[in-house]
Parts: structure tokens; C-alpha cells; sequence
């Protein structure tokens, strides 16, 4: 093949990609600009709060996944992306949680001892 073509052909792919990279990291700049409200997107769907009577069902099948009883109430309930991952009885400190969720655990572990000292 001749030198001139294969540096031409060279030069052409290596633009497609620099295009490509650039779309995907404006996408990616979009996504992440949308999901913050002026904290981290890692954990802009974390929320903290005290469990109610319509979480009865989420209760149990956290329960279930850990083969325990349900906590006691009142409960601290660790919601990620509207579902509930981990909770915490206020009144004897047992807790349910998916798997891979030990930095909300201590979030809800640290937020049980605030509400205590109340």
C-alpha cells in the first residue's frame, strides 16, 4: 500500500474517534450536569428516613434477603434510587441491607446516633 494512503486513512480514523470521544464525553457531561442538584451524581439518589407503613413490603423482602426478622420499629430506611437497600431499628440497632451497601450502612449508623442524642 502506498505510504501517503496509509497516512491519510491514518489521519481519518484517528478524527473519527477523536469525534466519537467527544460525543460521548459531552453526553456524559449532560447526564452528569441533570443528575446533580449541587452534590456528587454518585449520590444524588441517597436517601435517609424513617420508615412508614407502606414500606411494610420492601421491610420484608429485605428481611427475606437476609434470611432475619424484620427490624423493630421505628426504623432508619436507606433508599438508593427510590429503593429501599438498608434498615436500621432505632429501637435495638438490628439492620437488613443488600449486599454491597456497608458506606450507607454507616451513613444510617451515624444518622441513628444523631437522632438519639435528640
Amino acid at each position: 500500500m502506498h505510504p501517503q494512503l496509509n497516512i491519510g486513512l491514518a489521519a481519518a480514523r484517528q478524527q473519527d474517534l477523536l469525534e466519537t470521544a467527544a460525543r460521548v464525553s459531552r453526553g456524559r457531561r449532560a447526564g452528569r450536569e441533570a443528575a446533580k442538584p449541587g452534590g456528587s451524581p454518585l449520590f444524588a439518589g441517597v436517601t435517609l428516613r424513617l420508615a412508614t407503613g407502606a414500606d411494610g413490603p420492601a421491610l420484608a423482602r429485605l428481611a427475606n434477603l437476609e434470611q432475619a426478622q424484620r427490624p423493630r420499629e421505628p426504623v432508619l430506611l436507606g433508599v438508593v434510587m427510590s429503593r429501599p437497600v438498608a434498615a436500621l431499628s432505632l429501637r435495638d440497632g438490628s439492620l437488613v441491607a443488600r449486599p454491597h451497601t456497608a458506606e450507607l450502612v454507616e451513613l444510617l449508623r451515624l444518622r441513628a446516633t444523631q437522632l438519639a442524642r435528640r
